[in-house]
């Protein structure tokens, strides 16, 4: 992502309009950018601070420094810098203060200090070669970090990944988010309702008509907490919006130091591109729990949900995380597991399985929204389960038969 002092923006009129880069700057960018990538390519193994004197000595147009600035950190994050697998600088800088010690307390009245014996005694000790021991010594400072990989890519692809980067930036500072799409074919929009799930956004999804649906989306500013990773998870599913070809994001945008209410538009016209064609699937926390509830044995099988519930009395719809099916009657419950939802996500949601559902849904809360199991009652479409950390499947296998059983 790109940091605030990276991000280019212009203001008119209320609006905010990120400085995409236009044909001509691409083009004057892109020796620079391969410049860039060539370094990294061929730098494995190089220590952080000669890697950056070498990204420094590219030369670009004082106009466009911003613009370089914001590209290197893009290169570098994807790049996995840290310690080389052999050694440990901790261990090897206590030995070597200790070998200096003893070198210290036996030196004769006027004699002089061997450093070098004092490195030789270290690398013996410690099995190491002589070289090795200044090498190694302060390794893990920042600037003695050696690259260890680096997630190649081509000029082009990180020319289109700027641009993202800009509105992925604006998105950081949203107060709420409204996207509406069209002409999606039902595999597509199941897939994209899917991620917005796997990223944990609190979000409503409405039909529009047609085949058309809104999604209106919490933005990291209008929670109390967990702003910058809700924040982070709001900026990477912009590239599934992206993946579509009819659809129109507007946002409202606290930006700069006093926080200015601002709008932000962005639609497919734009022509931003995303970087590559990956699905979001199921979120991990789920995924193991569909395994551990495999180990029981029941008679109850576990999926991935991707069918739209329509909620009764409302326009919004609800697309379940999972859904269980009986191997023997057929029976079918579903489970929805709240991540970063809002007490008042939970309670809407609560009114809703009291006016009523198609089928039965077990809401997954966690215990810190402070939600009682018992605000619904046995009339009632659903249940409710409260957790602690992660899901128990042995708890949900219970609440499956108790629904069974009342339905």
């Amino acid at each position: 992502m790109l940091t605030s002092d990276l991000i280019r923006v212009r203001r008119r009129d209320g609006k905010l309009q990120p400085q995409y880069l236009s044909a001509a700057a691409r083009e004057r960018l892109e020796p620079v950018v391969e410049a860039l990538i060539e370094i990294l390519q061929r730098s494995i193994g190089q220590r952080r601070g000669d890697l950056l004197q070498q990204l420094d000595r590219v030369e670009a147009k004082p106009t466009d420094r911003v613009i370089v600035r914001g590209l290197r950190k893009l290169l570098l994050d994807r790049c996995e810098l840290g310690l080389p697998s052999e050694g440990d600088p901790v261990t090897l800088r206590a030995e070597l203060w200790r070998q200096a010690s003893l070198f210290r307390r036996a030196l004769e009245p006027g004699s002089d200090f061997n450093r070098q014996a004092v490195i030789a005694q270290t690398a013996s000790t410690l099995d190491m070669k002589v070289d090795d021991v200044e090498t190694q010594m302060y390794a893990d400072l920042r600037d003695n970090e050696r690259l260890l990989s680096f997630k190649t890519l081509n000029a082009e692809a990180l020319l289109d990944r700027y641009d993202v980067a800009l509105a992925q930036g604006v998105l950081l500072r949203a107060t709420s988010v409204r996207i509406d799409f069209g002409g999606l074919d039902p595999g597509r929009l199941r897939q994209l309702f899917r991620s917005v799930r796997f990223h944990g956004l609190l979000h409503r999804i409405e039909p529009q008509g047609d085949g058309r649906f809104a999604v209106e989306i919490d933005g990291p500013f209008s929670l109390f907490r967990a702003v910058q990773r809700y924040g982070l998870k709001l900026a990477v599913f912009l590239p599934s919006v992206l993946r579509c070809e009819d659809w129109h994001l507007q946002a409202t945008v606290l930006w700069g130091k006093r926080r200015e209410r601002m709008s932000f538009l962005l639609d497919a016209k734009r022509g931003l591109r995303a970087s590559h064609d990956r699905v979001s699937g199921v979120a991990p926390e789920l995924r193991s729990f569909r395994q551990r509830f495999a180990k029981l044995e029941s008679s109850w099988q576990v999926s991935a949900g991707d069918e739209i519930l329509k909620l009764e009395g409302e326009q919004a719809v609800c697309i379940p995380d999972l859904v269980f099916d009986h191997r023997e009657s057929g029976e079918r419950i579903y489970l929805e597991a709240f991540g970063f939802w809002s007490r008042a996500a939970v309670w809407q949601r609560v009114e809703s399985f009291k006016r009523g559902l198609d089928a039965p849904v077990i809401l997954a809360i966690g215990k810190q929204l402070r939600v009682s199991e018992e605000v619904l009652s046995d009339e009632d479409a659903g249940e409710i389960y409260v957790y602690r950390t992660t899901m128990s499947p042995k708890s949900v296998l219970d609440r499956l038969n108790k629904l069974a059983a009342r339905q």
